[in-house]
């Protein structure tokens, strides 16, 4: 895999999950060459297993993008490439940034090679749902590449050497079509979470990431039939104790979770990993997200998502406190990375209730709201106003990697970036908030690829 787009795909990697809460049996490694493989439903069902060990890689540094390059997080060192995301000045050979371009188009590639063998599987009722999961997660890897990068390919086939009109960069309404496309069909097309393991895409995490990207475009009323079907289903409720998510993991509020195991070289992540003190504090939360919680205390003290989320690391109360890995190896750290849980989706519903105004008392909003705020400690508003649920979702969801997408979604990141960098004392050229085209995915496509200006 010499390219994040162009590729033979010779060696599938797929999970092992030996937890009996997985939803995975243990599949062998195997070499397999793409023109003698996925030739029936359980060889297509092994390379979408495959898609979802590709989810696995994309978040490993995912932070770095959508946590530290907001007023939320930056590093303890300030030091090398992952500095670069806090001072807005990164370079076009970022580490980060070109392993994760590398790897969403990797995963994306791993879904075109299912459904481009989707016809090979007899089961009706499977090929709906391997599709439905292969076009999930296409439409949510598009989502992403679009908001960050701006001008992409548009990956919507399998791209073979040679082919240079793959490489080609689309116009955003292009991949926003695709997007769209890919989250409906599979919101209508996916069992639902009683229907199938939690683990893999469900219809409610399509319905939610469908109304995300309903919000984005000012579509409320669509978005709020979307969150209106998630929570009808009577199937979530919010974990009692807010510390217990990340570790309890499977609980009632999950929803969509990204997998790992402790201790295991292939399912176990690293991420939480950089966060320790002696690897240089990444996820440092900012002075502005700390005084954030210490100017909005709970009603017998504290906001409790305060200290659940910021621990004293070296005495300094900066560190991340979500992902303390219980693992024996800190580097195979086995905590999952929750891409969707019930708390978004009724927070986003508040989102949709407001729309264009500025404020809300609408009393289904309100018990929402309130509901969220109750297990933080916090006593209920009568009123929810535009800043007032973006602090709670900053409160709620930090290290969560959702603020860089909440702020582009409410027009606010523009002027949120902006008086943060000012803040700083640091300078800042709006042109930033796209990220650079990787220099060596420029390289490889031969003039194809134009990089984003600024860079």
């Amino acid at each position: 895999m010499k390219t994040s787009i162009k590729y033979i795909f010779t060696v599938l990697l797929l999970m092992s999950f030996t937890a009996c809460d997985s939803f995975l049996t243990e599949y062998p490694y195997s070499e397999v060459a793409v023109d003698n493989y996925l030739k029936n439903d359980d060889e297509v069902e092994t390379a979408v297993i495959g898609i979802y060990s590709g989810l696995q890689e994309v978040v490993q540094q995912e932070y770095a993008i959508l946590e530290m390059r907001t007023d939320n997080a930056g590093t303890r060192s300030g030091v090398g490439d992952w500095a670069q995301f806090e001072t807005f000045t990164i370079l076009t050979t970022n580490s980060v940034v070109a392993n994760y371009w590398k790897q969403l188009y990797m995963t994306i590639y791993r879904c075109n090679l299912v459904l481009a063998n989707i016809d090979n599987v007899v089961d009706p009722a499977k090929k709906q749902q391997f599709e439905a999961e292969a076009k999930f997660v296409r439409g949510y890897l598009h989502f992403n590449a679009v908001r960050l990068f701006g001008h992409v390919p548009l990956a919507d086939r399998i791209v073979k050497e040679g082919d240079t009109e793959g490489y080609k960069q689309a116009a955003p309404d292009e991949v926003y079509a695709l997007v769209e496309s890919d989250l409906t069909f599979a919101a209508e097309n996916l069992p639902t979470t009683a229907q199938i393991p939690l683990g893999r895409a469900n219809k409610e995490s399509a319905e939610t990431m469908l109304a995300k990207y309903l919000l984005q475009f000012k579509r409320y009323d669509e978005a709020k039939t979307m969150l209106e079907n998630v929570i009808n289903t009577g199937q979530f409720s919010l974990t009692p104790d807010y510390r217990t998510i990340f570790y309890q993991e499977l609980g009632s509020e999950i929803i969509f979770p990204i997998q790992f195991i402790d201790d295991n070289t292939e399912n176990s992540q690293e991420f939480s990993y950089y966060f320790l003190f002696e690897q240089g504090s990444h996820n440092y939360a900012t002075d502005n997200m700390i005084n954030l919680y210490e100017s909005q205390p709970g009603v017998s003290g504290e906001d409790l998502r305060y200290t659940a989320n910021i621990i004293d690391q070296r005495g300094v109360r900066k560190g991340c406190g979500k992902f303390v890995t219980q693992a024996n190896n800190i580097r195979l750290a086995g905590n999952d990375y929750v891409l969707i849980r019930y708390t978004d989706v009724l927070l986003l519903y508040v989102e949709a209730v407001i729309g264009d105004n500025f404020q809300t008392n609408d009393a289904v909003a309100l018990d929402y709201f309130n509901q969220v705020r109750a297990r933080a400690g916090l006593d209920a508003l009568e009123n929810i106003t535009k800043p007032t649920l973006a602090n709670e979702r900053r409160k709620e969801f930090l290290y969560e990697n959702q603020r860089w997408f909440d702020l582009e979604r409410t027009g606010d990141l523009e002027a949120t970036i902006t008086n943060f960098m000012r803040d700083q004392g640091l300078r800042f050229d709006k042109r930033h908030l796209l990220l650079p085209i990787p220099q060596r995915e420029l390289d490889t496509s031969k003039g194809v690829l134009q990089q984003n200006p600024g860079y």
